[in-house]
């Protein structure tokens, strides 16, 4: 007779953090937008046709591609498709995939190290502050590590069963989390040849051909799709964005991977170098930093476009000096950029036009947010990821987003490790093999964002699982040595109080929320240190005790991780943080109805579509980089060229093919930044345009002219502020301007 299976007190309690996770990342989703609208346009594009579907081609037209390859847009693809194409059908994938990692790391930790690790780590996992932040919107990071652990969930498998096809299961799912986000899948190859060759009993031959054969299924997966692009006649096909050679590899071993450790941003080949006037691609820089209106480089200010300069901008635009602004345009200090005046437009070591070009068309404020708080171009690094070296993961960049509970992980490996130094590797344990395979996920990949010059926060989350794979794995260890006694007994008491100091000096630079979290972190503590260490405790005393002492450590980034649902997040710029600080937090003022930048665009768009003559291959209106084209995109499904891909930057078009399709009538209208364009291997084109194309004035479209741009932004015109502000556009006349 079958016996029903009691609902015990751990699944009571796994369903409690499955519940929190699933409020954390589905709470008010729909109030997100569309997320990063860059990757928001090419799904739309993708529901156009199926050739654009497989090559995850930027525009409907299929003119070039985006930046990243497209298992994880197919499936937000198929989302818009049965839910209709809203911005929550495309943020939902991600945010089921970190509900799903969260009940990964239960069953993977507790598999070895007993169910109370399990939930630790399950509960950590759901606490992340940067994973619940990239995991709502519709980057691909979330899926990204869900693949990771289900592949990891097949090496556990293959490890316990001997069995070669569940080494295989490990190979389809990197290889489906290579086709995700390239090059960062392979961050934890380490930790799966390690695992396996430390943890598998099959004589060492035989280990070494099954993860042979792995090897080559997973490089076949991985470079599956890349290889189809290449072997398309580049005719058939979009031009491969975010390169200079329309070749996918370039983008795999480029671009997306060995420039993000060297620090070299190079965007289609033109190296995107951090001097003043030297900026070549214009959207890049704006697109990293979108959303919000943090200032440069310090500042958060809360209204307008921040501040210029380590001083908060209270509104109007911010100033441009180290001091407060209240309103305007640079009422700072004199500081700052050379020549900054007290007022009116600074004085720039390069035009404004110049400065406008390089920070992208269309919208300064829209896409910057998030990007250089809190030290930019000094000590908040580039992307605001900190200062290169061994503690940058603890550093105030990068701590409030991963870095919490890091000390504790870290300090795990002395007690699981402690009894490893004299044994063989067929004498270690099964917890020991598999802290191995915890710890070779952790060093590799911490070690990589410690030196990493070109990555960005919300690429933290792959080393969520580690982290909390260790937290829980070592508390329960550190635990069972306190009860137990002996000289390793008060070894878990110093660790807890480390990393409750360690968080309340992180808490300590955000004094909207310091003193609340600092008081309830310690009361905690202060309850949980009175029922574990005082003498004559029953021992369920002392273990609700150890409840309260992991609630104490919780505390923080419990609430860190749920300022993204509270306030939204940075679609472009994830990261998590109360609001009207000056890291994280963005959403506050970053977060609107997924209509509002389309219905910025809505009398552009109206006046394009009146005067579309749709035919075969014909494009409603071409833009310089993918920005301006984003809204248009979303909001028509018509085809519309950013010609130079991504950033602008990318050699997608020449002078010579413009004319020709021109000349064709597939391309008639352009829509470019009034003061020229500063991806300067596009400045040919700007001046062809110029040449052989009629300005339209602006009241007939609806924009703003230059002028009045000027007067509006304050400084010499910057752009729109993520509207059409700035933006001109130009109609083709097959005749020479004068």
């Amino acid at each position: 007779m079958e016996t029903r299976r009691r609902w015990t007190w751990d699944k009571g309690v796994l369903a409690a953090i499955a519940a929190a996770a699933l409020f954390l990342n589905l709470y008010a989703l729909n109030k997100e937008g569309y997320a990063n609208e860059y990757y928001a346009a090419a799904v739309r594009s993708m529901l156009e046709s199926w050739h654009n579907f497989f090559f995850a081609s930027f525009d409907p037209g299929g003119f070039i591609t985006i930046d990243k390859p497209p298992f994880d847009f197919w499936i937000q693809a198929a989302f818009a498709y049965v839910l209709g194409f809203h911005g929550y059908a495309l943020i939902l994938p991600q945010a089921l995939a970190d509900v799903g990692s969260v009940l990964l790391m239960f069953a993977l930790v507790k598999r070895h190290f007993g169910k109370v690790a399990g939930l630790i780590a399950a509960a950590v996992m759901a606490l992340t502050p940067i994973a619940v932040a990239v995991s709502r919107t519709n980057q691909v990071d979330g899926l990204l590590v869900f693949l990771m652990l289900v592949a990891t969930w097949f090496l556990f498998r293959a490890i316990e069963t001997h069995k070669l096809r569940h080494l295989m299961g490990v190979a389809i799912f990197e290889g489906l989390a290579f086709n995700t986000k390239m090059m960062e899948a392979y961050l934890i190859l380490p930790a799966i040849y390690v695992g396996y060759f430390v943890a598998s009993k099959l004589p060492w031959r035989k280990k070494l051909a099954y993860l042979g054969a792995m090897t080559v299924v997973l490089g076949a997966i991985s470079f599956s799709w890349a290889t189809a692009v290449q072997l398309m006649p580049a005719s058939e096909r979009p031009y491969v964005g975010s390169t200079s050679d329309n070749n996918e590899f370039t983008l795999i071993f480029g671009y997306n991977g060995v420039n993000r450790l060297t620090g070299n941003m190079s965007v289609g080949g033109r190296n995107f170098r951090m001097e003043f006037g030297r900026f070549p691609g214009a959207g890049e820089f704006a697109r990293h930093f979108g959303g919000g209106s943090a200032g440069f480089p310090g500042a958060a200010g809360s209204g307008g476009s921040g501040g210029f300069g380590p001083g908060a901008g209270t509104g109007g635009s911010g100033g441009f000096g180290p001091g407060a602004s209240s309103g305007g345009a640079g009422s700072g200090s004199t500081r700052g950029f050379p020549g900054a005046g007290p007022g009116g437009s600074p004085s720039f070591p390069f035009g404004s036009g110049e400065f406008r070009r390089a920070f992208g068309t269309g919208g300064f404020g829209g896409r910057f947010g998030g990007g250089f708080n809190r030290g930019g171009f000094g000590g908040g690094g580039m992307f605001d990821t900190g200062t290169r070296g061994v503690l940058r993961l603890f550093q105030a960049q990068l701590g409030p987003q991963i870095g919490w509970l890091l000390p504790i992980a870290c300090l795990s490996l002395v007690p699981l490790f402690r009894n490893v130094r004299w044994k063989r590797r067929r004498e270690l344990t099964e917890r020991e093999r598999a802290a191995v395979f915890w710890t070779a996920w952790l060093i590799p990949v911490g070690a990589f964002f410690s030196i990493a010059g070109f990555f960005h926060q919300y690429y933290l989350i792959t080393l969520a699982p580690a982290i909390a794979a260790l937290v829980g794995a070592g508390l329960t260890t550190m635990w069972r040595d306190f009860r137990e006694g002996g000289r390793f007994k008060w070894y878990l008491v110093g660790v807890v109080l480390l990393d409750l100091v360690y968080e309340c000096l992180m808490v300590r630079s955000y004094p909207t929320v310091r003193d609340a979290l600092i008081a309830v972190t310690a009361g905690l503590a202060v309850i949980a240190a009175a029922l574990v260490l005082l003498p004559r405790v029953s021992g369920r005393l002392r273990r609700a005790g150890a409840v309260v002492g992991l609630l104490a450590l919780l505390a923080v980034p419990g609430y860190w991780s749920l300022t993204p649902a509270l306030y939204g997040v940075n679609g472009t710029m994830p990261a998590a943080g109360p609001a009207g600080s000056s890291m994280g937090g963005m959403g506050a003022r970053g977060r609107t109805n997924e209509n509002d930048n389309v219905a910025q665009y809505e009398k552009l768009i109206r006046y394009l579509v009146a005067h579309y003559e749709p035919s075969k291959g014909s494009f409603l209106v071409a833009t310089l980089n993918a920005q301006p084209a984003e809204p248009i995109i979303i909001a028509t499904g018509l085809p519309v060229m950013a010609m130079g891909g991504f950033s602008g930057s990318d050699a997608a078009m020449t002078v010579s093919k413009l004319a020709k399709l021109c000349e064709e009538g597939k391309v008639k209208y352009f829509l470019i930044d009034g003061g020229g364009f500063g991806g300067r291997g596009n400045s040919q084109l700007v001046a062809w345009i110029e040449k052989h194309c009629k300005l339209v004035p602006a009241s007939v479209w609806g924009g703003v002219s230059q002028s009045t741009s000027n007067q509006r932004e304050g400084f010499g015109g910057f752009g729109g502020f993520g509207g059409t502000g700035g933006l001109e556009l130009y109609v083709y006349t097959g005749q020479t301007q004068s």
